[in-house]
């Protein structure tokens, strides 16, 4: 979802927020979190400690959970109760924050058990507020600790103030967090901007302020920080919530936006992507992201809007001719996505590290490519133009180049060659493992573009996928179902990552060069990242890792080490070393030595300093006796 998060933290730059109305006697939410049950929190914790290669008991985690309420297991609070703690702006530069805390007879199980381990009832007021003091060494975050008896909830907070602003907020809480999981967090960003704006402002602001950086950075950075913040406004709501279940790591996330804004509108358009993004899902790809980004117009005022003041902030000297046919140009090729787009990663060879394909669906084709010869000679000019503006020499630079076309099936191809142009320094440290030059070839095909790094003939197998219809959907890969085998209809997103396969695809490159044997430290199997995203009063999406898999990583993390303490081991016995720790050869030398010579060895002899003896020329002659 990277593509997600930069284009919509890049396209928000400039439209308004509209906040929701909150009551005047109401602490404004920041935040939430919410355990759903402290010993189901407990029992997932074991699977995924279990499954890391370190299990701890779920006996000990419940004890810490209970144990940072200030309470033991069966004391007051229900085994499967909710437990939440929210952030609320309470007019302090941190603001506050309560806990809620679910409990029977109003929380008197749970108040005497407290007085069971020391804690004090200071006092009560009229109103229900209890104040107590924890003893020293309680291991909860309040010394002074403020209740409000609410029915099945008790409201605890460092503050009497913060206690019933909490009580205030309680009626403003969702019943639950609308996302799966034992755990659950909620982030308002837009709330959180119009409680904090001018702290994070200035602190945002504060890292753009170096008097060493030239005036053009500070602008940009000035820039950035408005970005965000603007980006922030537009988002109600951001969820995650994480869990262990049908023997895999789940992470269920939300993003739900202020309602009226650019940010909903655009939600709104956002639909299933077409079949023709599996285009890319090529065999053999270790990686394959599917997706459909809606009407993206709805984005495009703000998204210039940015570009343009990125591009004035940049040095002056770029030649605002040369700016203005880059940004008519831009403008074009953005006014020709229709919305669905498919990214593969292919296993790396030695001419061809990095082998990338795409699908971008576009509106129509020929504008674009007719727009291709003006359109590289605007990226170099900008390109040479800031090398020129920069206050320090660029360490390489990059120029793009057009090849001669050709045709595979009735297709035209055209092929783009990026050249990097290195200094003398960067030359002596470029990987020699990676081409100082990278071919990217563009396969107009019905519909849209086809973009591969990988060479012609993957080019035509991505062609002939195109025209033959034969692509088959993320959805319908084994290891996709098998992480999602009741997905949700109406799927934005779909994604599939072999990250076994792809980190030792590239260690193995690696290896074919050095020498090494790095792949090995991979675990066996694939190591399937699955992931979806649907549209339900926001983007939904979800993310499962499988448990085995994660054991398989903790396995292979003790075979490592187990091979490298072998090996250190043997090295040390060759040499005649006792390894550290392993005192059972002194230990037998020292007996011997002292029934020999029937001598004690005094005080004064253990107090007296060993001379200096180097361990290898001693074990030498040792070793030849």
């Amino acid at each position: 979802m990277n593509k997600w998060n930069g284009l919509v933290l890049s396209a928000l730059i400039l439209c308004a927020a509209l906040l929701p109305a909150q009551a005047a006697d109401s602490p404004l939410v920041l935040g939430l979190l919410e355990i759903r049950g402290l010993d189901s929190l407990a029992a997932s914790a074991f699977e995924l400690s279990k499954a890391a290669g370190s299990p701890t008991p779920k006996e000990m985690i419940s004890m810490v959970l209970y144990g940072a309420l200030g309470t033991m297991p069966g004391m007051g609070l229900p085994a499967e109760g909710t437990v939440r703690a929210v952030a609320f702006d309470n007019g302090s530069d941190n603001g506050g924050w309560a806990i809620l805390l679910p409990v029977a007879n109003e929380g008197a199980d749970y108040l005497a058990g407290l007085g069971q381990n020391g804690w004090k009832n200071e006092s009560e007021t009229a109103d229900g507020l209890l104040h107590y003091v924890a003893p020293d060494g309680a291991g909860v975050a309040w010394k002074d600790v403020y209740f409000l008896k609410r029915g099945a909830t008790l409201l605890a907070a460092q503050t009497a103030d913060d206690a019933r602003l909490a009580d205030a907020a309680q009626p403003l809480l969702p019943p639950i967090l609308p996302v799966e999981g034992d755990m659950a967090i909620q982030i308002r960003p837009a709330a959180l901007v119009e409680a904090f704006a001018p702290q994070i402002a200035e602190q945002m602001d504060q890292a753009f302020k170096n008097p060493d950086l030239p005036a053009s950075s500070a602008a940009m950075g000035d820039l950035y920080v408005k970005a965000y913040l603007a980006a922030a406004k537009q988002m109600e709501e951001c969820d995650l919530g994480l869990g262990v279940a049908d023997g895999n790591l789940n992470i269920h996330t939300r993003v739900a936006p202020v309602a009226g804004t650019a940010l909903a509108q655009w939600f709104q358009t956002v639909k299933p992507a077409s079949a023709a993004t599996a285009i890319v899902a090529l065999p053999d790809a270790l990686g394959v992201e599917t997706m459909n980004l809606g009407d993206l117009s709805l984005l495009a005022p703000a998204y210039f809007q940015f570009l343009e003041k990125l591009m004035s902030a940049m040095p002056s000297g770029l030649d605002p001719a040369a700016l203005a046919r880059y940004m008519d140009n831009e403008k074009t090729c953005y006014a020709q996505l229709a919305g669905d787009i498919g990214l593969a990663l292919l296993p790396p060879t030695k001419e061809i590290p990095l082998r990338l394909a795409e699908y971008v669906a576009l509106k129509d084709a020929a504008i674009l490519r007719a727009r291709m010869p003006e359109m590289i000679q605007s990226n170099n000019d900008m390109m040479k133009g800031m090398a020129r503006e920069a206050s320090q020499p660029m360490p390489f630079q990059v120029e793009i180049t057009l090849g001669a076309p050709r045709e595979y099936r009735g297709v035209a191809v055209d092929k783009m060659t990026y050249a990097f142009q290195l200094d003398e320094k960067m030359a002596a440290i470029w990987p020699a493992a990676f081409p100082a030059k990278l071919d990217i070839e563009l396969a107009w095909v019905p519909g849209g573009l086809v973009a591969s790094t990988a060479g012609a003939a993957t080019t035509d197998a991505l062609v002939d996928r195109a025209l033959d219809g034969t692509a088959t959907p993320v959805t319908a890969l084994p290891a996709w179902q098998a992480l999602h085998p009741e997905p949700e209809a109406n799927l934005v997103d779909v994604s599939h990552l072999a990250l076994f396969d792809a980190v030792r695809a590239y260690l193995a490159l690696g290896d074919s060069l050095n020498g090494g044997n790095r792949a090995e430290y991979v675990p066996a199997g694939s190591g399937n990242l699955e992931g979806s995203s649907y549209i339900l009063a926001g983007l939904m999406s979800r993310l499962r890792f499988s448990l085995a898999d994660i054991s398989a990583i903790g396995e292979k993390i003790k075979e490592v080490q187990a091979k490298a303490e072998a090996a250190m081991r043997q090295q040390m016995d060759a040499q005649g070393v006792t390894p550290l720790g392993d005192d059972s050869e002194a230990e037998t030398w020292s007996d011997a030595e002292s029934a020999e010579t029937g001598a004690d060895i005094g005080e004064e002899e253990i107090q007296t300093p060993a001379p200096a003896v180097d361990v290898q020329e001693e074990a030498a002659p040792a070793a030849a006796e």
